[in-house]
């Protein structure tokens, strides 16, 4: 392989004395041969350079990139010279080693060979002596054949070496991708922010406006009747028809109603923050809890259902459900009044996948102004090391798909 690469950049060394105005060009596209050559010894080599469709852009980027001095410059003067070597090589051992293995055909009495090693000489007349020298001429063949590999590994080592990111370029990206996700992560945590803030607003208000009220209620019947025994404790009252004694008992009635009605307040507030089935039975059960409380018709299906009340970690649950829920709400509110929705969620090894459809009127973009639903809902999930894709052609109904591990990358240690 070496020989051939050898031979083949001979002409190519002529190209490049002879079209020096066009060094810009030629020396990335034999950088880029080269690096192709090397691929097909198998060896898993790849540019740094800009990527692209070979064409003037990309010679322009190629060549006003720092790799370009530092990689594809040094690779092919290198990789020149050792193509001139190799081709030496190959030449004088190949040439030597078949006049060695002729001579012993060629040497008679009236034609005698005459050999010359430094100061040391000697002339034979008998071929059939000179078997030594097809053995010479093989030995020589195995060194030029070691020498010719030994330089093809070093030009593999070469171009690996040429190749890729330099150190400072991989730090240089590599902070770059950190500060993407720091930034991404300070993103996410002012949401989270925002949304603790608005989830204190929401109970703070369920509880003035419902249970509050309720118990002043609960508190006033309680006193009404409290009024009303004394009354008859002390005769102020009486009760001869069973009048006082109805009033009491719708008294004490009302206080009972306004004191359910307060309990059952106070659960839908607790049931806003963690609901009780997810804790208990987990995900699939509160999603088919969530279906039969949704506002529009919704069916759930699960795969893996064993596996999701065991594997699945608390923090990805509960983002999977609110998410879940968020979507199923809009969905109400923006499909159109006979839109049905469908839950599928399926369970896998590492990572579970729920998946949101209704047949509504679509056109849902995250990017859209004033679609801070779907931003929440896709911020809740890569709090939780997931994804969220939303596809909502117009007229074409709306699917969410939430991918989220089993467990939160930074439960992980990662």
């Amino acid at each position: 392989m070496e020989l051939v690469r050898a031979a083949l950049l001979i002409p190519v060394i002529i190209v490049l004395v002879a079209g020096l105005p066009l060094f810009y060009i030629t020396i990335p596209l034999t950088a880029q041969g080269e690096r192709a050559a090397a691929r097909l010894c198998g060896l898993d080599v790849s540019s740094a350079r800009p990527a692209g469709t070979p064409g003037w852009p990309w010679l322009v980027r190629r060549v006003t990139s720092a790799g370009f001095w530092k990689q594809d410059l040094p690779m092919v003067v290198i990789g020149l010279v050792m193509s001139l070597g190799s081709f030496v090589i190959a030449v004088s051992g190949l040439s030597t080693a078949a006049v060695l293995a002729l001579v012993p055909w060629h040497t008679t009495p009236e034609n005698p060979t005459t050999i010359v090693l430094g100061v040391w000489a000697t002339t034979q007349t008998d071929g059939t002596r000179m078997g030594w020298a097809v053995v010479l001429a093989l030995v020589l063949l195995a060194l030029t054949w070691l020498l010719l590999w030994g330089t093809g590994a070093l030009r593999m080592l070469l171009v690996r070496a040429l190749s890729g990111q330099s150190e400072e370029e991989r730090l240089s990206r590599a902070n770059a991708a950190l500060s993407a996700e720091v930034g991404h992560l300070a993103a996410g945590r002012a949401t989270l922010v925002d949304a603790f803030d608005a989830e204190r607003a929401r109970i703070e208000r369920d509880l003035h406006d419902g249970v509050q009220q309720d118990l002043v209620a609960v508190t006033m019947s309680i006193g009404a009747v409290r009024m009303q025994l004394q009354a008859l404790a002390t005769g102020a009252q009486d009760d001869g028809d069973g009048t006082a004694r109805a009033a009491l008992l719708a008294g004490l009635d009302s206080a009972q109603e306004r004191a359910e009605a307060a309990m059952r307040s106070l659960r839908e507030t607790v049931h806003g923050i963690r609901p009780a089935v997810l804790t208990e039975r987990g995900l699939a059960p509160a999603l088919r809890d969530l279906a039969g409380r949704a506002p529009l018709p919704t069916t759930v299906s699960v795969r893996g259902e064993a596996a999701a009340g065991q594997t699945v970690s608390s923090p990805v649950a509960t983002a999977v459900y609110f998410a879940v829920s968020e979507a199923l709400t809009n969905a109400a509110k923006h499909a159109g009044p006979q839109a049905r929705a469908v839950v599928a969620l399926e369970v896998q090894e590492d990572q579970l996948r729920a998946v949101v459809t209704d047949d509504g009127v679509g056109g849902a973009s995250p990017q859209a102004p004033g679609a801070t639903g779907l931003a929440g809902m896709a911020q809740r999930v890569e709090s939780v090391g997931g994804t969220l894709d939303v596809v909502s052609p117009s007229g074409g109904g709306t699917r969410l798909t939430i991918t989220a591990p089993l467990t939160p990358p930074w439960a992980r240690g990662e």
